[in-house]
């Protein structure tokens, strides 16, 4: 009876995954239209309003709706945000309209996921990027306990394995509180804690499993993402809160 019931219960686990296979929803995101590039060139060399509002169409096409394609397909890893167009030069001087399309999956200030499409390439990043002061204490408290930081070292160890690299400290010396000796002030050093990686402009871009290539270095940075969202967590600031 015990035999029966194991033979039972393997059949059982072999259909159930047939029907997943048959039933795996299928990826939105096919990858960016080859116009893409071209339109991104255009736009460098035509950034204005006028322009852009006349060329609005081609952007949503080539541009925004693989990008939020893409953002859909990813939503197990966040919800999906997408940016405006448009620079705010009212403090800034600048071109009017951003020349990248970008995609935060799950940024909800605790740390997240992030996608841009530009002429330099496309950038696959996670982390946290803009700490609030708060965000940084708890950041650093969490760096000095050994419990913490051991996990956080295999967190990064596995980004950097699938290619993303750990962004550069912002201090020079250790932050105050902290000894110059400290086992791991290359981290303390650090304000924001992101890994990414850029790459070239090519043919696998343009074609479906570029999606799977996306998701592969998201997930390997995945384990960093949540002990941000775990140790560090979202700003306690009403100020940022309110934005």
């Amino acid at each position: 009876m015990a035999r029966l019931r194991r033979q039972l219960h393997a059949k059982g686990a072999r259909t159930l995954a047939r029907e997943n296979r048959h039933h795996a929803p299928v990826p939105r995101f096919r990858g960016f239209p080859r116009e893409a590039v071209a339109f991104l060139r255009e736009l460098e060399e035509n950034n204005d309003r006028d322009w852009f509002k006349a060329n609005r169409a081609r952007y949503e096409e080539l541009l925004r709706a693989p990008a939020a394609a893409l953002g859909e397909d990813l939503a197990d890893l966040g919800r999906p945000h997408m940016f405006r167009p448009w620079n705010d030069t009212r403090f800034r001087a600048g071109p009017p309209i951003k020349e990248h399309v970008g995609l935060a999956i799950g940024h909800e200030g605790a740390g997240g996921f992030y996608v841009e499409m530009s002429l330099d390439g496309l950038l696959v990043a996670a982390g946290l990027h803009n700490p609030a002061p708060d965000q940084v204490e708890r950041l650093r408290r969490a760096v000095d306990a050994g419990r913490t930081a051991a996990a956080l070292t295999r967190a990064i160890g596995g980004a950097q394995a699938a290619g993303l690299e750990l962004n550069e400290p912002e201090l020079v010396r250790a932050p105050r509180g902290y000894p110059a000796d400290h086992p791991r002030m290359e981290l303390l050093r650090r304000r924001r804690l992101t890994v990414a990686r850029r790459h070239e402009l090519g043919a696998w871009l343009h074609k479906p499993h570029a999606g799977a290539r996306i998701r592969a270095e998201l997930e390997a940075a995945a384990p960093l993402v949540r002990w941000l969202r775990e140790h560090v967590g979202a700003t306690l600031s009403a100020a940022a809160q309110t934005g």
